[in-house]
């Protein structure tokens, strides 16, 4: 009896245990499933181009013919820069802007500037951005291009393919990759393994392909510039010239032009030309200029500090007692000395340790500013970022205090220089902004000491750095008055250090001197507004 009344217990209790993670599974179910009900249902390929969650309008990066696409309460139209619809909400899907009077929705569809649906076909598994007047479109597992007329001027037959950059595009059969032209001519042979195809190689004319295990470079009509000799991808991305791995496992020299400059054996570079010269090495430090010849052969254990106007200084850093030789870039001897430690020249100006302190030097050798530093660093823009009796200031070339050493912390903002290897790598703006901690709380200065943003937030740091074609690159800052209160954005102009519509985070450029952004202390809403700040349009939740 008794072991009947524990047999009718335990069942009880599993049947309650049941329950009660069935009414868990419900709370939490629940509202996904009454989620579901209103949102529609997004296919991947949709997801991959969502770049947002679904609860917000969202504008893109692109405007043409000046209408902006836009969605509200779960649908896709397009208004013009007064904040108009022009096209009213009514597509599943309408992300990308109008390319000659015609745009893509719904996946498989396209639309005239007036809304009206000129093709579709259900067939098709979705249609591409257009480019060069085709866009790639999937129909049966296969890609082809349409025009803008709907039609398949080259037949959907390709496992993969790119879209089109200047006339040319790859696509893929049999795993390997071909060139096509605009009509669908085969521009190579089905011989390519491996390629680097798209915007960033278009002011080269030249993208990386891989051909039988090796690099090389061609252009858009096909042509190997560079041949396929190279371990090491071989890319012009602005830059003329290149390193590379040969084959024969030698370093060479790779320019735009195609031409190969081959060493006999394998170098490291470090960094990029400085005015000309190379520095390389080996089991220690040396100088080629580009055109391959040996300026300063790599010893063992030495060092070679390179200046952006090419001069350089080496020392032998097995000799304790052997010092700095400084010479032009023409190898003529500038000075020697016993400095302990030294910094690249910039603005004439070279950063030397003496008796544990630093200061800085002229071309001839003679101090310009007394070693009475910590720490310095090299001269951007008429000011130099220095360390005394424990805090960060900025001095300027005759050794004024631009900014007094006042501050816990000051680096570099926005990403400039490359302090590695005491060298100039590259300057991106003529303004450099730096982050300055006094205490607890974070700030913004820029190179001649003025506040751009005042020393007050407990979070202050660079999200991102975005370069327009027809606008000053802007900076992305997020900050905070207080951490625990979540942080907010704002943008700042590099080149002038100025912070840009101030009343607005997240500011994007739309084109045409149009811009979204989120006004701030309300997430919830989008705006889009003009050059001067005026807005135009602005959006509530979803659904």
């Amino acid at each position: 009896m008794v072991l009947k009344k524990r047999s009718m217990y335990r069942k009880l209790t599993e049947i309650l245990g049941i329950s009660f993670l069935m009414l868990i599974a419900t709370i939490f179910i629940l509202p996904r499933v009454a989620l579901a009900v209103t949102e529609p249902i997004y296919h991947e390929w949709d997801k991959a181009q969502e770049h947002v969650g679904l609860s917000h309008l969202w504008f893109t990066d692109r405007a043409d013919n000046g209408l902006i696409p836009v969605r509200q309460n779960w649908k896709w139209g397009f208004i013009n820069y007064q904040g108009k619809f022009v096209i009213k909400p009514q597509f599943q899907l309408a992300r990308d802007a109008f390319y000659k009077g015609v745009a893509v929705v719904n996946r498989n569809q396209l639309i005239n500037s007036k809304g009206k649906v000129i093709f579709q076909d259900k067939s098709i598994e979705y249609i591409g951005l257009f480019n060069n007047g085709l866009a790639i479109a999937k129909k049966n597992g296969k890609i082809g291009y349409l025009n803008t007329k709907g039609k398949f001027v080259i037949s959907p037959t390709y496992e993969e393919a790119t879209s089109f950059y200047n006339q040319a595009a790859l696509v893929k059969k049999n795993g390997k990759w071909a060139l096509i032209n605009t009509k669908g001519k085969l521009l190579t042979t089905f011989n390519i393994e491996d390629k680097d195809f798209g915007t960033a190689y278009r002011k080269s004319g030249l993208f990386p392909v891989k051909i039988n295990g090796l690099w090389g470079s061609m252009n858009y009509k096909g042509q190997l510039v560079v041949p396929a000799e190279f371990k090491s991808k071989i890319e012009f991305r602005g830059n003329t010239l290149e390193w590379g791995l040969h084959r024969d496992k030698y370093s060479a020299i790779v320019r735009q032009d195609g031409l190969i400059i081959s060493f006999n054996k394998q170098y490291s570079k470090i960094g990029e030309p400085q005015n000309g010269l190379w520095k390389i090495q080996d089991n220690g430090e040396g100088i080629v200029d580009v055109s391959g010849h040996m300026i300063v052969e790599p010893q063992d254990d030495q060092k070679i500090i390179l200046s952006g106007d090419g001069s350089y200084a080496i020392r032998d850093m097995r000799d304790e007692s052997s010092g700095w030789r400084f010479y032009k870039k023409d190898q003529k001897l500038l000075f020697e000395s016993n400095y302990t430690d030294i910094q690249a020249f910039s603005e004439d100006l070279a950063a030397v340790k003496l008796n544990q302190k630093w200061g800085f030097i002229s071309k001839k050798g003679d101090i310009k500013i007394p070693a009475q530093y910590e720490e310095a660093n090299l001269f951007q823009m008429g000011s130099a970022v220095i360390r005394k009796n424990g805090k960060y200031g900025l001095i300027g070339t005759r050794g004024e205090a631009i900014l007094p050493a006042k501050y816990d912390e000051m680096v570099p903002l926005i990403e400039r220089t490359n302090y590695m290897n005491n060298q100039i790598e590259k300057l991106t703006t003529k303004n450099p902004l730096y982050r300055v901690k006094l205490k607890k709380n974070y700030g913004i200065v820029d190179s001649r000491g003025k506040i751009v943003m005042d020393v007050k937030y407990e979070i202050l740091e660079l999200e991102r750095t975005d370069y327009y074609h027809d606008i000053d690159p802007i900076a992305t800052i997020q900050y905070a008055l207080k951490a625990k209160d979540g942080s907010i954005t704002t943008s700042i102009n590099i080149e002038t250090g100025k912070r840009i519509f101030p009343t607005y985070a997240l500011v994007n450029y739309l084109g045409d001197g149009m811009y979204s952004g989120v006004p701030l202390g309300n997430n919830s809403k989008y705006v889009i507004f003009n050059a001067k700040g005026k807005e135009v349009f602005r959006s509530g939740f979803d659904g």
